[in-house]
């Protein structure tokens, strides 16, 4: 038995070399082919990647605005060139190794709107379809700071399938763009500074608005290059448990008001500090009730 499995296999070794040898050129050919067509593939890429990195060194020359849009359309034509050059490459290789008439009998008996109809092909569709609505509507642009739905960071990249954030930690967030729901866009708009102050109960709430409105003016004035409107003093806007909170609002530019925020908490602290108002400390009233000792109890 083990004779006859040994001569078997033997048998199918020497056919197999034979078979090799016999198609030796064909084969060699359609290696060269598959070599040609990999090598063509990642030239042509090459020379859009070049293309691309090109337009986006000139637009640092453009306004801010315009800049972004044309990197934004670059990264996007250069994934989608990406795309499109895999998927020619890989349908030849197919078509050299003898499986281009099995290919088209399936795109003609399928069809191509059925193959696309199927679980995976649906999300892929999805993603792209999404990814070039956001890019034609301008939702937002490669450098813009936004709000995915819950995941804020930076634009690094739009890609014709996915969207790269980069976010404060300096990790990099990839989201497919047909799972974006919303989208908040933080750089189109002026940005909101606020402030809120807590200050003790006895203090003049009154004198401490006065102190706490000619501080934020005088910062004001250090970095009006970064103020769109003047700080305010909103007033009284909480009567918390320990502390009466002022707020402070001040209008920045696209995504100054951190900055902004920062400044005008070093200007109240060292305003307050001056003018000797402490900071409010938790404060709990405790009430002890004496009851009388019961005079028919014995010594």
């Amino acid at each position: 038995m083990t004779g006859i499995l040994g001569k078997t296999i033997t048998d199918y070794f020497n056919g197999f070399l034979s078979t090799l040898a016999e198609n030796s050129g064909l084969l060699f050919w359609k290696g060269v082919g598959i070599l040609l067509i990999i090598v063509g593939g990642k030239l042509v890429l090459n020379l859009i990647s070049q293309l691309t990195a090109r337009q986006i060194k000139k637009s640092e020359e453009m306004p801010e605005m315009q800049a972004r849009r044309v990197q934004t359309m670059m990264t996007m034509t250069r994934s989608t060139f990406r795309y499109i050059v895999y998927g020619i490459c890989a349908l030849m290789i197919l078509a050299q190794l003898g499986f281009g008439n099995a290919i088209n009998n399936l795109l003609l008996s399928a069809g191509i709107g059925s193959l696309a109809l199927g679980i995976g092909a649906q999300s892929l569709i999805k993603d792209v379809v999404t990814g070039f609505f956001m890019m034609f509507e301008k939702q937002f642009s490669v450098g813009d700071y936004v709000k995915l739905d819950d995941i804020e960071g930076t634009v690094t990249a739009t890609a014709m399938r996915v969207t790269y954030l980069k976010n404060f930690a300096g990790q990099q967030i990839i989201i497919p763009n047909g799972s974006i729901g919303r989208v908040i866009n933080y750089s189109r708009m002026d940005s909101l500074a606020k402030v809120t102050v807590s200050t003790p109960y006895e203090a003049d709430s009154r004198q401490v608005m006065e102190i706490l409105d000619q501080a934020v003016k005088t910062y004001a004035r250090q970095v009006k290059e970064i103020i769109v409107e003047e700080p305010k003093v909103q007033g009284i806007t909480e009567l918390a448990d320990s502390s009466v909170n002022i707020t402070i609002i001040c209008r920045t530019l696209p995504l100054r008001h951190w900055e902004v925020e920062r400044g005008l908490r070093l200007a109240v602290k060292e305003a307050l500090d001056e003018a000797g108002i402490g900071i409010p400390y938790p404060q709990q009233d405790v009430h002890l009730k004496m009851e009388a000792e019961d005079s028919s109890q014995p010594n």
